[in-house]
């Protein structure tokens, strides 16, 4: 997968990865993306460029050589990074769905074992619906799982727990 690069709006752009992390850059004016509307797309390349050469997952690379790379090339640099949260709604949602059908689980099982309407189960499955604590938990147990803090940069290699 390649490093995409999308204005949310003149002052946030969606910086996705080539391993898959999903970023929002904030910015104070609209410079940028004035120079991507008169420059062909002129911040784009840059940016793509910039993550595909120095990006690791760290906030010291998006602090040192990628904002330092936004100065060399006459961009406005960033104002704040925070993870994108939609993706990882998604990202929850399909490994929610993954475990319950690797458990030959429907969704109105999982439901009722969670104490949810199955519609709001599908909405959490498909990332539309931010899910507070308690129902994960519950999701979670139901599953036979834990909820753990995954670093961002780390593989998705997930352990099954077994009783």
């Amino acid at each position: 997968m390649a490093t995409k690069v999308e204005f949310i709006d003149p002052m946030r752009v969606r910086v996705t990865t080539s391993d898959g992390d999903s970023l929002i850059l904030g910015y104070t004016d609209s410079m940028n993306y004035q120079i991507e509307q008169q420059w062909g797309n002129f911040y784009s390349r840059c940016v793509v460029g910039l993550f595909d050469k120095y990006y690791d997952g760290t906030s010291e690379s998006l602090m040192g050589p990628i904002l330092r790379g936004m100065y060399r090339n006459r961009l406005n640099p960033f104002f704040w990074v925070m993870p994108d949260r939609d993706s990882e709604r998604v990202r929850m949602g399909n490994r929610i769905k993954e475990l319950r059908k690797m458990q030959g689980m429907d969704a109105k099982t999982l439901a009722q074992k969670v104490g949810i309407d199955a519609g709001n189960l599908s909405r959490i499955e498909q990332g539309r619906f931010s899910v507070g604590f308690d129902t994960l938990s519950k999701i979670a147990a139901v599953l036979n799982m834990t909820i753990d803090f995954i670093p961002i940069n780390q593989d998705n290699n997930y352990k099954e727990t077994k009783l």
